[in-house]
């Protein structure tokens, strides 16, 4: 009986240990909506310091009560370790990733005029330079690329080898034409070539699936999407 009732006192007070488990609700509940005050005040002022702040730490912080108050786990405090390394490491792999495009003012096909032309001003006045500004420059055209343009709109279906094995064409019904069978170019010419790129598959009685390109590209790059196309015709 008196080892029964031993066994009853220690469950009873393992029992209240776990009813007070947490007393620090209170305390919780207004930091976290502390939290909420600090994200919300630097965006609305403008403040950048506060505004990193809640970007980074805050939800840190969040997780890290959560995770110590709520979640009960028995190695709460190795996985919340393990969690914050595995943030931290794809972070920088992300950063690390983008950086290098993200600070480039230029690429392939595009060009960050307002971007050179600050770095720019700020080299002059660093030079202590008059820095004269400038009416915004007209947007270059860097030309129209038929290859990397088929590649992007046209490639998903008709395959960037124009042989109709496109990964988004092999569902469909009919299948995307193979511009590489001879028997393709044997019932059709130019002029149906680009008609088709102008006004879709339907024009000319073929799948819909195939739409037109006259309010994306004017006739000339139609024209040049057209000799590309030609490029795949056996023996071109």
């Amino acid at each position: 009986m008196a080892e029964h009732h031993d066994q009853h006192g220690a469950h009873g007070a393992g029992h209240d240990e776990h009813a007070g488990h947490h007393p620090n609700y209170k305390k919780i509940y207004f930091t976290l909506l502390g939290l909420l005050v600090v994200s919300v005040v630097g965006p609305v002022f403008g403040i950048v310091w506060v505004t990193l702040i809640s970007a980074f730490g805050i939800a840190l912080v969040k997780a890290n009560l959560v995770i110590q108050n709520f979640m009960h786990l028995k190695w709460e405090k190795r996985i919340a370790k393990w969690f914050l390394t595995a943030s931290l490491v794809l972070m920088a792999l992300f950063v690390g990733g983008v950086s290098v495009d993200v600070l480039n003012h230029e690429g392939n096909n595009w060009e960050n005029i307002a971007a050179q032309a600050a770095v720019e001003r700020g080299l002059a006045a660093a030079a202590g330079e008059e820095v004269v500004e400038e009416e915004a420059a007209e947007p270059v055209d860097v030309g129209f690329n038929a290859p990397n343009m088929f590649n992007l709109v046209c490639a998903s279906c008709h395959g960037a080898a124009g042989d109709g094995k496109g990964a988004a064409g092999l569902a469909l019904d009919p299948r995307p034409a193979n511009f590489t069978d001879p028997a393709f170019w044997a019932e059709r010419d130019r002029a149906r070539i680009v008609n088709v790129i102008t006004n879709g598959g339907a024009s000319v009685g073929r799948s819909p699936l195939m739409v037109g390109w006259s309010a994306s590209f004017s006739a000339e790059q139609i024209e040049q999407l057209a000799d590309y196309v030609e490029t795949f015709r056996p023996g071109a």
